[in-house]
């Protein structure tokens, strides 16, 4: 019998048009619903889906899950969140409506991108995944986790929109559908506590995120394998930096990536919407008045991908000072903390003004507060670590800082950007510190070879900075 055959010509008072799909739920259908004049999906249940000689507990138990499917998504309302409008039984078959996505699902995509040997560009990776992270925060507020976070369960919209499908598994708090120690979930994208079973929570749901993230901007997935495989890859391998696979990568993917696929829950980021806050800050997002209103879904990866060029600041702000508010900032937010200060400090000609352009990227109340503990100390008179004092407009005439010498500013910045290639974001912490009260270039040359480990990166450093060793 044809796949046409089988195929039925209505569902309650839906007109069956065409196959959409088939799951391991079931069969997804192109439907119309002559009340109300507009295609919708439906999602089905079928009998003869059950493997052969299943029991009624069984069938109970794979309605439940459905059922649960409707009540986790129709509870949502979110434009990233595939909608369900209803929930209906005809004869032998329980479905589900829901909204028709007009696109087609990242997997799709990406299995495109594969034959074609490239990649999804990163603009458009990072567009995507912010949305996804905006519809991850919003379920997770109201309490409904996904637990099958993959390409599959992701659709993509004719105009690029990002959208979550198939809560078949979420779990809802309080609800016990599913208990302690029951292993659900797609092997390559699952958490490691997915696999031991242990209690889930919404960081799951931001590691299995993690890996679709590593895979759209590589190409790659980075647990791959048999079950088995995949299950000791995720419990105890650690997977290879996305810039070793895409050399176009920003080194602070690398790390945001990395936080994000720890193995334990606590390593990574505490919410959707932390992680969020840190990507939009490193996208540099914030171009005007620290608005993360900008539209990042189509602009182009050269202006989302590289930091923004500095103008010439309004304050001289001396080196050490630099590394005291990195060094806090950082852990608070992470490894963007270098591109958030940075801008800020290009901006900001007193410390009130810095206190206002950083404040926004504080995930917390708390983590504001102390950020502007550090910076009360530093410019109140009298206080050792006080540095305002050494701070002198850049517009004065003869103006000369005892702290960076004859370091120029394009010095330190191409000191940086040569520095990075081997150590990564710290670089511009490595710099601020290695600047501070430096005698002379050679001296400052000698500190940020010796922060390198590798004896052969740091004869290929002194090199960059044009040192011919002995």
């Amino acid at each position: 019998m044809t796949a046409a055959a089988d195929t039925p010509s209505e569902l309650g008072r839906y007109r069956i048009e065409r196959v959409l799909g088939r799951g391991a739920m079931g069969v997804v259908y192109l439907a119309f619903d002559p009340q109300i004049e507009r295609h919708v999906a439906l999602k089905t249940i079928r009998h003869e889906l059950l493997p052969s000689g299943s029991e009624g507990g069984s069938l109970h138990d794979l309605t439940a899950r459905f059922l649960n499917e409707a009540r986790a998504a129709g509870r949502l309302a979110h434009p990233n969140i595939v909608s369900v409008y209803d929930y209906g039984e005809a004869a032998d078959t329980a479905y589900i409506t829901m909204e028709y996505v007009r696109g087609e699902s990242l997997a799709a995509r990406l299995v495109q991108h594969a034959r074609t040997q490239t990649r999804i560009e990163p603009a458009r990776a990072l567009g995507c995944f912010v949305q996804l992270l905006d519809a991850l925060d919003y379920a997770h507020q109201e309490g409904v986790i996904h637990r099958d976070i993959k390409p599959a369960n992701l659709l993509i919209t004719q105009r690029g929109e990002c959208k979550i499908t198939d809560f078949g598994i979420a779990r809802i708090e309080a609800s016990h559908l599913t208990q302690l120690g029951t292993v659900i979930g797609t092997p390559s994208y699952m958490s490691p506590e997915q696999f031991t079973g242990e209690t889930i929570d919404a960081r799951a749901d931001l590691f299995s995120a993690a890996v679709v993230l590593y895979e759209m901007l590589t190409g790659v997935c980075p647990f791959a394998g048999t079950p088995t495989v995949v299950m000791r890859q995720v419990l105890s391998d650690t997977p290879r930096l996305p810039s070793e696979i895409a050399p176009d990568l920003p080194g602070y993917i690398d790390a945001i990536l990395m936080k994000a696929l720890s193995k334990r829950p606590d390593d990574r980021f505490s919410s959707a919407r932390e992680w969020r806050d840190v990507l939009m800050g490193a996208l540099g997002a914030a171009q005007s008045d620290d608005s993360d209103q900008t539209v990042i879904a189509f602009a182009k990866p050269v202006a989302l991908l590289e930091a923004p060029e500095l103008s010439e600041p309004s304050m001289e702000w001396p080196p050490e000072l630099i590394a005291q508010l990195e060094e806090r900032l950082a852990s608070h937010v992470g490894p963007v903390a270098t591109i958030l200060l940075r801008r800020a400090t290009a901006r900001s000609s007193d410390f009130n003004a810095l206190r206002e352009r950083l404040a926004a990227h504080f995930p917390t109340d708390a983590a504001r507060r102390d950020f502007n503990s550090l910076l009360m100390r530093l410019e109140m008179p009298g206080d050792g670590s006080r540095v305002s004092s050494s701070m002198k407009r850049t517009s004065m005439p003869g103006n000369t800082s005892m702290v960076r010498a004859n370091l120029e500013p394009a010095l330190l910045q191409d000191a940086t950007l040569k520095l990075a290639a081997y150590v990564g974001p710290i670089a511009r912490v490595i710099v601020a510190r290695a600047a501070a009260n430096v005698p002379d270039t050679d001296a400052f040359y000698e500190r940020l070879i010796e922060a390198v480990q590798n004896p052969k990166d740091r004869d290929a450093l002194a090199r960059d900075f044009g040192i011919v060793p002995d």
